[in-house]
């Protein structure tokens, strides 16, 4: 696994020179190779992703990576706290994503999806690039990789396709395996295409960067009450543990009337989260159902 970072030489410690690589076709005073290592990243606690594109907004496409992205966060421990959808505008980019970042911290992680393709409503790199003070380069280790991957159903790299490649310089760009699209890693912003399969497939490549605390437990309980007649014993419940997120979700199924609703509760702290549970099936001892 590979990252470059688009930086000028100048700006990086002296041991880091020692690892350019084709220094004939990379020029050295714009890109330094550096090999990867999950452990160059510190883990974070908190994440937010932010989903670019009209057609997300118009409904003609079903955004299906923040699904993904937060059952993959959740088992890493991470909390995912913000999912924001914006259009493919420049200056909502700029103003969502440093009010994203004053969210998640400074150790914490935003991903971005959409708006790096080739086209003049891609928008996504100069916005952030913009939004962050820096300028946009070409990446000629990209572009490299872009040139192979084409070549193979004999396409050039146009203009167009040049802008894909056009990156955010000082930011750190990862390679995954297989594919020539760079993971851009701007200020703890990650750059991702929208399309599913890359999206996803980045991510899970890099995967041990993004680690927080200890994982989450879940622990589930059905019953035979309403929500209504719940409430209160749940509320109640719920002030005494307060570190144990309680979430109540009534049966929608017509079809199955086994249940009437599932109380779900999660935490950390495997301890606390047994207790938890144990009282709230103490105040509703005839209505549990199964768990």
């Amino acid at each position: 696994m590979l990252a470059w970072r688009c930086a000028p030489l100048t700006r990086l410690p002296s041991f880091q020179t020692s690892l350019i690589r084709n220094s004939a076709t990379v020029s050295p005073r714009l890109f330094t190779v550096l090999a990867a290592s999950s452990t160059q990243q510190a883990g974070s606690s908190k994440a937010a992703a932010l989903i670019i594109g009209n057609e997300i907004l118009s409904g003609s496409i079903t955004d299906t990576n923040t699904p993904w992205l937060a059952k993959l966060l959740y088992k890493q421990g991470v909390d995912l706290v913000r999912a924001e959808y914006i259009p493919d505008d420049i200056d909502d980019i700029k103003q969502t994503v440093l009010r994203l970042k004053e969210r998640v911290g400074p150790d914490g992680v935003i991903f971005s999806s959409g708006g790096i393709g080739p086209t003049h409503d891609d928008v996504t790199y100069e916005a952030l690039a913009s939004a962050f003070g820096a300028q946009l380069k070409v990446h000629k280790p990209t572009v490299k990789l872009m040139q192979a991957h084409y070549a193979k159903s004999g396409k050039e790299v146009n203009e167009a396709r040049l802008r894909m490649a056009t990156l955010p310089e000082g930011a750190e760009v990862l390679v995954t395996e297989g594919l020539w699209v760079p993971l851009v890693n701007l200020n703890g912003v990650y750059i991702l295409p929208g399309i599913p399969r890359l999206f996803q497939g980045m991510i899970n490549a890099h995967k041990d960067r993004f680690t927080g605390g200890a994982a989450f437990q879940t622990l589930s309980v059905y019953t035979s009450m309403g929500e209504g007649d719940l409430a209160n014993i749940f509320g109640d419940v719920a002030k005494q543990f307060p570190d144990v997120r309680m979430g109540s979700y009534p049966n929608v199924d017509a079809q199955d009337t086994r249940f009437t609703a599932k109380l779900q509760l999660e935490c950390r702290n495997a301890k606390q989260l047994e207790e938890a549970m144990a009282a709230v099936k103490n105040n509703i001892p005839t209505h549990v159902l199964a768990t």
